[in-house]
C-alpha cells in the first residue's frame, strides 16, 4: 500500500522518515506487532490437556484408595451394618417389635377371674382398640369358676403377625456404642455393639394409645437396646452370627492363637491371688457346658476342650476368676460367676463371649 507526503502530496517509502520532494516530517511507522509463534496455542492447549488428566488421574486414584480402604470403625458404620442386618433378618426384627406372651392368634382369649395380671394386661389392650371389652361367662359344674372372655377386635389382628402381636414395622439405630473397642480375634476385627433403636413405620393403634409406654415395656427388649456382635468382612463391618463367633473364640483362647497375653497384673498381685487357692483349687473346677453344646473343663492348673489341655494360672478377685495361659501366645480369660456358681459369662479381652452352664456329676 503506497504513502503520501500529507504536505506536498509525494509518494514515500514505507520507513522513510522525511519527505524526498519537500523534506516535510513524515509520520512514524505503526510497530509491527511480533508474531506469535504457530505451535504457541497448540503448545498451550496440550499443556491443559495433560493438566486435566492428571487432575483426573489424581482424583481417580483417591476415589480408589478410599474404596479399597477397610470401613473404619464408627458410629455412622456400626449403625449402617445393624440397620442393614435388621432390615434383611425379618426374624431378628419380629423379636423386637412383636409381643408372644399369650396365644394372640386366637379369636378369644378366656382368662380365669383369679388371673388379675393377665386380665390387666388384656384391658390395656382393649383401651388401645385390640380387642373388645371382656364378657364374662361361668364354666358351670361342680367347681364352677368365673372367666372373662376377650374377643379380638379388627386393629387386633391387622396387628397379627403369624401368633405374634406387632407394634411397628421396622426399627432403625438412634444411637449406638461400642465401636471404640474393637478387638482382632483369630486375625479378624470384631466388635459388640450396643445400639440403641427407634420404631418405624409405628402402629397406628399404639401411636394413639394413652398405654404406649406400658405396652413397649412388654416387649422382649422394653428399653429397645440390643447387643450384637459385628466383624470386619470384606472391608466391611457386619452384623456376624454370636455363636460361631463365641465357638471360634473358644477354640482360638484354648490354642493360644489370640495375640499376647494380657500384662495388666502386676508380679506381686500374681503371686498374691495365686497364694488364695494354693489349696483347693479355685470355684470354677469342674465341667462347664456352652449353649453350642462344648464344654470346657476347668483344672486347678488348666483348661481342657476337645480332650486339649491348656496349662496356665488361675487368679481370683472377687466373683470374677482369670486364666492366664501359659507362655507369651494366648490372650487371658476371664470368667464372671454368678451368686449361685451355677452359670459363668466368659469373655476374651474384655469382650463377653458366652454363658457357662455348671455341669453337675
Amino acid at each position: 500500500m503506497a504513502h503520501f507526503c500529507t504536505k506536498c502530496g509525494t509518494a514515500y517509502a514505507p520507513g522513510a522518515r522525511f519527505c524526498d520532494e519537500c523534506g516535510n516530517t513524515l509520520p512514524a511507522a505503526a510497530a509491527a506487532a511480533p508474531a506469535s509463534p504457530a505451535g504457541a496455542g497448540v503448545q498451550r492447549r496440550h499443556v491443559m490437556i495433560a493438566g486435566g488428566v492428571l487432575a483426573v488421574v489424581i482424583v481417580a486414584g483417591g476415589a480408589l484408595a478410599w474404596l479399597l480402604a477397610p470401613e473404619a470403625a464408627s458410629a455412622s458404620s456400626f449403625s449402617r451394618a445393624i440397620d442393614a442386618h435388621l432390615t434383611a433378618d425379618e426374624a431378628a426384627r419380629d423379636k423386637l417389635l412383636c409381643l408372644t406372651n399369650l396365644p394372640y392368634q386366637k379369636e378369644e382369649i378366656r382368662v380365669a377371674a383369679y388371673d388379675s395380671s393377665t386380665r390387666q394386661w388384656l384391658d390395656i389392650l382393649v383401651r388401645s382398640g385390640l380387642y373388645a371389652a371382656p364378657v364374662e361367662q361361668s364354666s358351670g359344674g361342680w367347681l364352677a369358676q368365673s372367666q372373662f372372655v376377650y374377643a379380638l377386635a379388627a386393629p387386633g389382628k391387622a396387628a397379627l403377625r403369624g401368633d405374634k402381636l406387632c407394634v411397628a414395622k421396622g426399627v432403625k439405630v438412634a444411637k449406638v456404642r461400642g465401636y471404640e473397642q474393637v478387638r482382632e480375634m483369630g486375625g479378624q476385627q470384631v466388635a459388640m455393639a450396643t445400639a440403641t433403636l427407634a420404631l418405624t413405620d409405628e402402629a397406628t393403634w399404639l401411636v394413639k394409645s394413652a398405654d404406649r409406654a406400658l405396652i413397649l415395656q412388654r416387649l422382649p427388649h422394653g428399653d429397645l437396646e440390643v447387643e450384637l456382635p459385628l466383624a470386619l468382612v470384606d472391608k466391611q463391618w457386619q452384623v456376624t452370627d454370636r455363636a460361631q463367633l463365641q465357638q471360634a473364640a473358644m477354640s482360638m483362647a484354648m490354642a493360644g492363637a489370640l495375640g499376647n497375653a494380657s500384662a495388666t497384673q502386676g508380679p506381686g498381685m500374681l503371686d498374691k491371688l495365686k497364694s488364695l487357692f494354693s489349696f483347693g483349687g479355685h470355684p470354677l473346677v469342674g465341667k462347664w457346658k456352652a449353649p453350642m453344646g462344648g464344654v470346657l473343663e476347668f483344672t486347678r492348673d488348666s483348661v481342657i476342650e476337645n480332650a486339649k489341655a491348656s496349662k496356665g494360672t488361675f487368679t481370683t478377685e472377687g466373683n470374677v476368676v482369670t486364666f492366664a495361659p501359659e507362655g507369651a501366645g494366648g490372650m487371658a480369660m476371664q470368667i464372671s460367676l454368678s451368686n449361685s456358681n451355677n452359670t459363668a459369662t466368659l469373655s476374651i479381652g474384655g469382650m463377653p463371649i458366652t454363658v457357662l452352664q455348671r455341669v453337675r456329676d
